[in-house]
C-alpha cells in the first residue's frame, strides 16, 4: 500500500498489475472513471478556455491515447464512466447512468456523461451543475476529468448499488474515495 488508514487503502501503480493481486472477494463494487481512449485534450488554458475565469492546463490523462479495455473489471459489480466510448467491449446492460451537467446546449463540450453499470435497473439521471467555474458545491478542480463527490455519493446511494468495499482503479482526483469514506 502507498497509503493506509482504517477503512482506506491506496495502492500506487498500474491497476492492471495491482488488481490481480487483491484477495478474492475483497471488492464489492468497482466505481471508476477510466481513460476512455479518446485522447481528450487537457490543455484548457492554452486553448483559451480561461477567457472568463481562471483555468488550468493539465498533463494528458495516462492511457487515454489507446482504446480502453474494460474486461479486467467485469468480474465485479461495476459502474464505468465513459462506457459509451467503449460500449462494443461491454456486455449489454439496461443500467446506464446519466450525469446531466446542466450546461447550455450550445457548448462544444458534453452536456452529459454516461456511465455503464451491470447492477442498476433501468436508466437513471443525476442533475448536477458542472460548467467550468459555474459549479454546484465548492470543489476545487485538481484533475482534467474530475467528477463531483456529490455524483459519486449519489451512485453509492442507489438502492441497487452493492454495499461494502469500493474499488476505484483510476482514482484521479479521489472523488470516489471521498464519497465512499
Amino acid at each position: 500500500p502507498y497509503y493506509e488508514e482504517p477503512g482506506i487503502v491506496i495502492y500506487l501503480g498500474d491497476c492492471r498489475e495491482i488488481l490481480p493481486l487483491l484477495p478474492d472477494k475483497s471488492v464489492d463494487l468497482v466505481l471508476t472513471d477510466p481513460p476512455y481512449g479518446i485522447s481528450h485534450p487537457t490543455d484548457y488554458r492554452s486553448r483559451g478556455r480561461g477567457a472568463l475565469a481562471v483555468c488550468s492546463d493539465y498533463p494528458a490523462v495516462f492511457g487515454d491515447d489507446e482504446p480502453f479495455d474494460p474486461s479486467a473489471l467485469l468480474a465485479w459489480p461495476c459502474c464505468l464512466f465513459g462506457g459509451n466510448y467503449y460500449s462494443d467491449r461491454l456486455p449489454i446492460s439496461s443500467g446506464w447512468l446519466v450525469w446531466d451537467k446542466m450546461r447550455p446546449e450550445l457548448l462544444d463540450q458534453a452536456t452529459a456523461e454516461l456511465a455503464w453499470t451491470n447492477f442498476v435497473k433501468g436508466g437513471r439521471v443525476f442533475r448536477y451543475l458542472w460548467n467550468g467555474m459555474i459549479r454546484a458545491g465548492g470543489e476545487v478542480l485538481v484533475h482534467p476529468t474530475q467528477k463531483p463527490v456529490a455524483l459519486m455519493k449519489w451512485i453509492l446511494s442507489l438502492r441497487w448499488t452493492p454495499m461494502g468495499t469500493v474499488c476505484d482503479p483510476y482514482m484521479g482526483a479521489g472523488s470516489t474515495l471521498v464519497a465512499a469514506k
